[in-house]
């Protein structure tokens, strides 16, 4: 293979954002907007904020407004010079500036808006502007056109590094492993393990992680080289372009790209398993390592792990062309170095296929057929291998299914709508699977916009627990209707996960909205009776079998300059509130972290339509 191969799967695999290859091989320079960090989430309102900017601007207007500070160092107190620091608020132009000699920063030409003001520097954890800890929501910064906001100062913490060795099963060096830093993070709310950083190892089995920020962390290495790196993302490439929507066959189906590959499905009898720091195969096992602010924590070394191989092999029946299979690891919460080490292949025209070198595990195998144009159909099914060669995996496609339903209205005087059609039913899985692809149930999930007179459908979704929602303009359900209750063939499903069976549509979906809405506004202060601004206000049931991810019995806000904050839209009950400082975000939906937060906790009750104002202290 040709280093100008290599550029060119390269530039695929970047381009198209694969599932489990986002994780980082080799460092290199991040971003402007991203310098100083760990090739992680950090920054991830920045991003946000940069992907909600207007396109055009050149039509956008340039205001008389600016904002003003300095960079210091969280440590010494010392001016950062050189740091770049930007200000980005949607429906305004991003702009930014560099810290001179002595820390100091000014950005101009601002019009009337709500900032982000984030800064970073190599060497540093990126900071905006508000934050107690990263990966804490900062704290926006309204301007009025032509005013001048001064000592907006951000505080850049040192990033840390983190330096072992990697060694085979006979204690020699191991060249060219792939190591990868890794933390938990929340997703959706849900925790998982998330890379922060990697490294591949030199002829010492050397590896060297810098730009941490402070926290706890997981090590990992594989012996998948470069060369195998990018063969296995061709093959998780061309599965995903078909799950998506493309079609098998031609230059530029999953054939073509399956073409590039090189015979990397060659089976082996074993082979180098994803390893964790001090030498485990599972991240349960894993040894956590800490990094301080600037700490360099060295001799994280381990020996990388022998198992056993297995070739994976069956059959799918029901499709009309070649259809990839994907092997999904079951565990998403410990999906190891390669963001899950998903395994495909290819059904052949006569439906049989064949998946080699699979290391022991529980996996999900999927096929999946169709395009953008037709309805999907798909086959799973789980399968547990245990380093023996694995016949007669059967994968019976089958078509989605079909949702059906219509909602209602409850009204104490609101004019009922006369267009249902702002509105969209959402029916998210539990626990969806990367396959990749939106619409017509793409990764599990689907919607669907209600037609005018109330009636909805959403098709093409997959077997397995789902949630049913109700959506409108900026999330929730446009005016005053909220969500009262969703009911399928009598059975009260509105806050628990309803069964979907392969086969087995539902057309007796009963949706009702209110216009009773709850509200909790209030104030939180300090001890001084001044207002506490930039808190994390969290209310959470007093039952915990709502203590879960997406949960709309949990909701969180932002208390202002004034201190005030808003909660709208509960369901009727008995709630836990708390103001905080140190929450990160979507840890709100924590089980642990709510059980923490329970005892300083304000209890407070809620019924339907009721509007109620509570004060809170804020945390010492």
């Amino acid at each position: 293979m040709t280093v100008h191969r290599y550029s060119l799967l390269a530039a695929l695999l970047l381009a198209t954002g694969l599932p489990g290859l986002a994780q980082p091989g080799i460092q290199e320079p991040p971003p402007p907007q991203a310098q100083g960090q760990a090739q992680t989430g950090q920054g991830q309102g920045n991003r946000g904020q940069r992907q909600g900017q207007p396109r055009d601007r050149a039509q956008m207007p340039q205001g008389t407004g600016s904002v003003a500070g300095r960079v210091l160092a969280a440590d010494t107190g010392r001016p950062v010079k050189r740091a770049r620091v930007t200000v980005s608020g949607a429906g305004a132009a991003t702009r930014a500036a560099t810290t001179d000699d002595l820390g100091r920063y000014q950005v101009a030409d601002l019009g009337a808006a709500t900032y982000t003001i984030s800064a970073s520097r190599s060497g540093f954890v990126d900071a905006v502007y508000g934050q107690r800890r990263p990966e804490q929501p900062g704290t926006p910064v309204v301007l009025a056109d032509g005013q001048a906001a001064a000592s907006i100062d951000l505080r850049l913490i040192r990033a840390g590094v983190l330096t072992g060795r990697v060694v085979d099963e006979d204690g020699e060096a191991l060249a060219r492993a792939l190591v990868t830093v890794q933390r938990y993070q929340y997703v959706r709310g849900e925790r998982q393990l998330l890379p922060a950083g990697g490294d591949q190892t030199d002829d010492r089995g050397q590896y060297r992680v810098f730009g941490l920020p402070p926290g706890d962390y997981y090590v990992s290495a594989t012996n998948t080289g470069l060369e195998q790196l990018l063969g296995r993302g061709l093959q998780q490439l061309a599965a995903g372009i078909a799950a998506a929507g493309g079609r098998g066959g031609g230059r530029g189906g999953p054939g073509g790209l399956a073409d590039l590959l090189g015979g990397s499905n060659e089976p082996e009898s074993t082979g180098y398993a994803p390893t964790y720091f001090p030498g485990v195969v599972t991240a349960s096992e894993a040894g956590r390592v800490n990094v301080g602010p600037g700490q360099e924590v060295a001799g994280v070394d381990f020996q990388i792990q022998v198992v056993p191989l297995a070739t994976v092999s069956g059959v799918v029946t029901g499709a009309d062309d070649v259809v990839p299979v994907v092997l999904i690891p079951e565990d998403a919460s410990g999906r190891g170095p390669l963001g899950g080490s998903m395994f495909s292949g290819r059904a052949q025209a006569d439906g049989t296929f064949r998946i080699a070198n699979v290391p022991p595990g529980r996996y999900i195998a999927v096929a999946r057929s169709g395009g953008r144009n037709s309805d999907p159909k798909t086959g799973m099914q789980s399968i547990v291998v245990n380093g023996q060669n694995m016949d007669g995996v059967s994968l019976a496609l089958q078509p989605g299914v079909t949702l059906s339903g219509n909602i209602t209205v409850e009204s104490s005087g609101t004019p009922a709508p006369a267009d249902y059609s702002v509105f969209r039913v959402d029916v998210p899985d539990v626990t969806p699977l990367p396959l990749g692809g939106g619409g017509r149930g793409g990764g599990g999930a689907g919607g669907s916009r209600v037609d005018k007179n109330g009636a909805f459908e959403v098709a093409s979704l997959l077997p397995g627990r789902h949630y049913i929602r109700v959506t409108g303009g900026g999330g929730q359900a446009p005016g005053q209707w909220t969500l009262k209750s969703v009911t399928v063939a009598g059975q009260d499903v509105t806050d628990h996960p309803l069964e979907l069976k392969p086969g087995q549509n539902l057309d007796s979906v009963s949706v009702v909205l209110t216009d009773r809405s709850t509200e909790i506004t209030g104030t939180v202060r300090d001890r001084s009776n001044a207002a506490a601004a930039a808190l994390t206000v969290i209310v959470f049931p007093t039952d915990p079998q709502y203590w879960r991810a997406q949960s709309r019995h949990i909701q969180t806000a932002r208390t202002d300059a004034a201190g005030a904050f808003r909660l709208r839209a509960l369901p009727p009950g008995d709630y836990l509130i708390v103001a905080t400082d140190n929450v990160e975000q979507g840890e709100w939906f924590d089980p642990a972290y709510l059980e923490q937060a329970r005892a300083t906790a304000t209890r407070v009750t809620v019924t339907e339509g009721e509007k109620k104002t509570l004060d809170l202290k804020a945390p010492s």
